[in-house]
């Protein structure tokens, strides 16, 4: 039995268990009875399983009176975070915090992966304990490990609270950095090529027929130069960060030209069903939570778009700024191109923030060097059902294989799964998307193997 199968039997056992199937069935039989059908079946059913439920003028009352609590939620959660901004922590209370997260995060015995773990030594603790980076920002190591030393199951466990981070505590983001994108054994000066988008018309779609690609996407992450990032990012400067994004897109031409909404003017159901579309983006996460990413929430977010939704700008979800190109297709060239055109287009008013030794910075020092993430959603319903082959394929072609939910290959439904380079830094961007158009090449050829041996056997 697969892992989607054993998961249904298992979900059917809770269903009736908790009588869910008993009562649905009751409510169903009484439809059947039913001499003169109802226009709205499902109603009948709701009214049935629930006697004491609200109707739907009740239902709306509710549904507005949340709306508002939510809005009321999040206006006094930004007016903590200003109060909060008004408090400056001395030295001393910097020194207590550093101090009792490094002692929790040793003391777990159980998560003892983080990169944050493995690398802030004694040592580093008490060199960087009261260091911070140079003013206005003044961020201290207890700014960029909070995270880590909260969530001890983080990978990482580390952000980078601005561009100086990379540079003051270079003796922590350095190991961490070669650690996490294999460059343990490079003694280079430079980590980083030179940004190179190489040749666009070398980038084809992969699959004509559309057979077995359901959607391509590639996108990059942008921080604006001499602004902090998320953890140190004042609540003028989120705005700031906006309107030099708003302003940048309003010289857009072509099939990028658009329109920018941000996200305080959408409404919640708006909001809802953008990102059910992926169009906007949500908060959530507990880590960037704790790392300060979600500080003054919603101001200062929001998106751009073509009435295509083929070409997205997300500003302040992380980083300052999320390129992404897409299209409901293979056609990998189209949304190369793409991309590589709307970000000439912002850079002709923007500047972003780059490094002599690790390229594009992010605040995440996982996402740095090229920012840039290539994907295509495929449906490869053969070599899924052998996931050792899969992933064995998949690493020897440099590919990242997940859920398109973005969990873990278990998670995979149909045979449709992410495919995504696996590499971010010491490669150009041309070299980064060429990987991923070869090892998709490279999948299909060996799903069509297979289709072709099931036809003769």
């Amino acid at each position: 039995m697969t892992s989607i199968e054993s998961k249904r039997v298992q979900y059917r056992k809770y269903l009736e268990r908790a009588g869910v199937i008993d009562a649905l069935s009751k409510a169903l039989i009484k439809l059947y009875e039913e001499q003169n059908k109802p226009e709205d079946a499902i109603r009948f059913v709701r009214k049935f399983m629930c006697e004491s439920c609200p109707d739907d003028a009740q239902y709306d009352v509710m549904k507005n009176d949340l709306e508002e609590a939510k809005t009321h939620i999040s206006k006094l959660e930004q007016e903590l975070e200003r109060l909060r901004g008004q408090i400056k922590k001395s030295p001393e209370e910097y020194q207590e915090l550093t101090t009792a997260g490094y002692k929790s995060l040793m003391d777990d015995e159980e998560n003892v992966n983080s990169l944050l773990r493995k690398y802030l030594t004694p040592e580093l603790l008490e060199e960087f304990m009261l260091v911070t980076t140079p003013a206005p920002v003044d961020a201290y190591l207890y700014d960029c490990a909070v995270a880590g030393f909260e969530h001890h199951e983080a990978p990482v466990g580390i952000y980078a609270a601005d561009a100086d981070s990379y540079d003051v505590f270079n003796k922590l983001f350095d190991p961490i950095i070669k650690d996490y994108h294999g460059q343990m054994d490079n003694e280079n000066d430079v980590l980083q090529k030179d940004p190179d988008f190489g040749n666009v018309d070398e980038i084809e779609n992969l699959d004509p027929e559309r057979k077995y690609i359901l959607s391509a996407r590639i996108r990059l992450a942008r921080n604006i130069e001499g602004l902090p990032f998320f953890p140190k990012l004042s609540e003028k400067q989120f705005i700031e960060v906006e309107e030099k994004v708003r302003s940048a897109t309003e010289t857009m031409d072509g099939e990028l030209i658009g329109s920018y909404l941000t996200m305080a003017d959408i409404d919640a159901e708006t909001q809802a069903e953008m990102v059910k579309r992926h169009i906007l983006f949500q908060r959530g996460d507990e880590q960037l939570t704790t790392a300060g990413c979600y500080r003054f929430w919603p101001t200062g977010r929001g998106v751009y778009h073509n009435p295509a939704e083929t070409f997205l700008i997300w500003v302040n979800r992380q980083d300052h700024v999320h390129i992404m190109s897409m299209a409901q297709c293979g056609d990998l060239g189209d949304v190369y191109n793409r991309l590589v055109n709307g970000l000439a287009e912002l850079e002709k008013t923007l500047t972003f923030a780059r490094h002599p030794r690790y390229g594009n910075l992010t605040a995440c020092p996982t996402n740095l060097g090229t920012t840039l993430r290539a994907s295509v959603h495929i449906r490869l319903p053969l070599l899924s059902k052998d996931p050792d082959r899969l992933i064995a394929l998949a690493e020897e072609l440099q590919l990242q294989v997940r859920g398109t939910d973005g969990g873990e290959l278990a998670t995979v439904e149909d045979g449709v799964m992410d495919i995504s380079n696996k590499r971010k830094l010491g490669f150009t961007e041309f070299e980064l998307v060429k990987t991923l158009q070869d090892g998709v090449v490279a999948l299909i050829n060996a799903e069509e193997e297979l289709e072709i041996a099931g036809q003769e056997g």
